[in-house]
C-alpha cells in the first residue's frame, strides 16, 4: 500500500505491518510458520470488476495503457448524482435509498427526489422510511404551495438553530419548475419576496392629541432606504415629545421591517435617486405625510381643521366650518367677518384645492354688502356686492375659489363689510368650506 504526504508531495511507502497481522497482506516468515498471503483469482477479478464498474458508470473505455482513468472516472461519478423515486403523496414526500439510511443524516446531506405530486402547502420528507422532518425554502420558511412540482427537486438536511427549533428540515436547493423561496430583502440589490412588492401601502392618521399612527393600506410595503419596510398590522405610532405650537411638521419613516419608527421634522422632503420621496438631505427617511400643532402643542384632524395629509393613497378631504351664531359687522372696508368662520388646513404642492364661504346677511340699510374669501389674509376670488331689495329682509352670498397654492398650512375666511357709515351688517349660517388631497 502507498500513500501521499500531502505537504511534500511525495510518494511513500508505510512501515511493514507486523506478520500475523489481521486484515493485511503479509509475505510470510518461514522462521516463524508464518504462510505467505495467497493472492487467488476470483480477488483480483474481484477487485478489477469493481474498478470496471466505476469506469463504465463515468463513461470511460477501459484501456490499459492508461493509468488516469480510474481518477477521471471517480471525478466523473460525483458529478452524477442519484435520482430517488418519491414513492410518498403530495405534501408528503419518500423514497429509498440504496443502502438505505438508517438515520438521519449530518447537516449538508443532499438527496436529489423526481417529485410526484405538486406540494399544496407545507410538506415533509422521509427517506427510507426515518421519521419525516418538514421542507422548508431558501428563506428557511415553510412551504406555502407550488414550491415543489412534478419533476427533479434537490433537498439539504439542515440542523440549525432557530430552523424547526434546531430539530431538522430538509431545504429545498432546487425544483424544477416550482416558485422559489428566499430570505426578506435587506438591501437594496436583494431579491424580494413576493410580499415585499409594492410602496407607499400606507396611511397616516391622527390617533390622538398627542399621537400619529401609520397604518397598512393595500399591502403593508413602504420603500425605506432602498429596501421594502413591511408595517405591522397594528401600524406604527409616534408619540409628541418636544413639539412646537402652530408648527407645521413632515413625517417620516425609518428603520427596518423588523424596527420601523416614525418621527417628524420642519425639514422638508425632496426626490432620491431611487425615485423615492425623502427627507432633504437623509434618503433614510422616507416621506409618508405632513402635520400641523394648534396652538395648544396637539395634533388635529377635524372638518374645521384639516391639518394630517397622506403622502400616499391620498383622497378628497372635505373640510367645512358650519356656524349658526350670528356676526355683526359696520366696517365700510373689507375685515374679517369673525375668526370663528376660519377653516384651517394643508395641502401639497401638486395638489389643486377647492375653497367656498356661503351664508346670509341682513343690514340696517337697504343696500349692498361686499363679501369676499380670502386666504391666507389676501383676496382668493373677487369681491362681491348683494343688495337687499326692503328693510328686514335677508340675501344670500358665495364665493369660491379653486387653485394651486404653496405647500404647507393655509387659512381661509371671509372678508365683509357695509356700503355706508352707521350701517350695520348681520350675518348668519355662514359655512366656510375647502376640499384636499390627502
Amino acid at each position: 500500500m502507498y500513500q501521499i504526504d500531502n505537504s511534500t508531495a511525495v510518494v511513500t511507502i508505510p512501515a511493514s505491518t507486523a506478520a500475523g497481522t489481521p486484515g493485511f497482506f503479509t509475505d510470510g516468515n518461514p522462521a516463524t510458520g508464518v504462510p505467505a498471503t495467497i493472492m487467488p483469482a476470483e480477488y483480483q477479478n474481484m477487485l478489477m470488476m469493481e474498478i470496471i464498474n466505476v469506469l463504465v458508470a463515468a463513461g470511460v473505455t477501459p484501456s490499459k495503457s492508461n493509468f488516469t482513468q480510474l481518477l477521471t472516472a471517480i471525478k466523473a461519478v460525483n458529478r452524477q448524482g442519484v435520482i430517488l423515486t418519491d414513492t410518498g403523496t403530495a405534501g408528503a414526500y419518500a423514497a429509498a435509498n440504496t443502502p438505505s439510511l438508517t438515520s438521519l443524516p449530518a447537516t449538508g446531506y443532499i438527496q436529489r427526489v423526481n417529485i410526484a405530486n405538486l406540494n399544496p402547502g407545507a410538506a415533509t420528507y422521509s427517506p427510507d422510511g426515518l421519521p419525516p422532518k418538514p421542507i422548508y425554502g431558501l428563506g428557511l420558511q415553510p412551504l406555502q404551495g407550488g414550491e415543489l412540482p412534478v419533476g427533479v427537486a434537490v433537498l439539504m438536511y439542515l440542523v440549525q438553530a432557530g430552523v424547526n427549533s434546531g430539530n431538522g428540515a430538509w431545504i429545498v436547493i432546487e425544483s424544477l419548475g416550482g416558485a422559489s423561496q428566499v430570505a426578506p430583502a435587506a438591501k437594496s440589490q436583494h431579491a424580494v419576496q413576493l410580499g415585499q412588492v409594492g410602496h407607499g401601502q400606507c396611511r397616516l392618521s391622527v390617533g390622538s392629541t398627542t399621537t400619529l399612527t401609520l397604518k397598512p393600506f393595500n399591502g403593508s410595503n413602504v420603500i425605506v432606504n432602498g429596501v421594502p419596510l413591511q408595517l405591522p398590522s397594528s401600524g406604527v405610532t409616534y408619540t409628541a415629545s418636544g413639539l412646537a405650537a402652530s408648527t407645521l411638521y413632515y413625517v417620516y419613516l425609518s428603520g427596518t421591517t423588523a424596527a420601523p419608527v416614525l418621527t417628524v421634522s420642519t425639514t422638508g422632503h425632496s426626490q432620491a435617486p431611487s425615485g423615492v420621496e425623502t427627507k432633504t438631505g437623509d434618503v433614510t427617511q422616507t416621506l409618508v405625510g405632513m402635520i400641523y400643532t394648534n396652538a395648544s402643542t396637539q395634533f388635529v384632524d377635524s372638518l374645521a381643521s384639516r391639518t394630517c395629509l397622506n403622502w400616499f393613497n391620498r383622497r378628497n378631504l372635505p373640510g367645512a366650518n358650519l356656524s349658526s351664531s350670528t356676526f355683526t359687522f359696520t366696517s365700510t372696508t373689507l375685515v374679517e367677518a369673525s375668526s370663528a368662520l376660519r377653516a384651517i388646513f394643508l395641502t401639497w404642492a401638486d395638489d389643486g384645492v377647492d375653497i367656498s364661504v356661503a351664508g346670509y346677511f341682513t343690514s340696517s340699510a337697504i343696500s349692498a354688502i361686499g363679501t369676499q374669501l380670502f386666504l391666507d389674509g389676501a383676496g382668493a376670488a373677487p369681491q362681491q356686492q348683494s343688495t337687499i331689495q326692503s328693510s328686514g329682509q335677508s340675501a344670500s352670498f358665495s364665493a369660491r375659489a379653486v387653485n394651486f397654492y404653496t405647500e404647507g398650512v393655509h387659512t381661509a375666511s371671509l372678508f365683509v363689510s357695509v356700503p355706508v357709515g352707521g350701517a350695520t351688517g348681520t350675518l348668519v349660517n355662514v359655512q366656510t368650506d375647502v376640499i384636499v388631497r390627502g
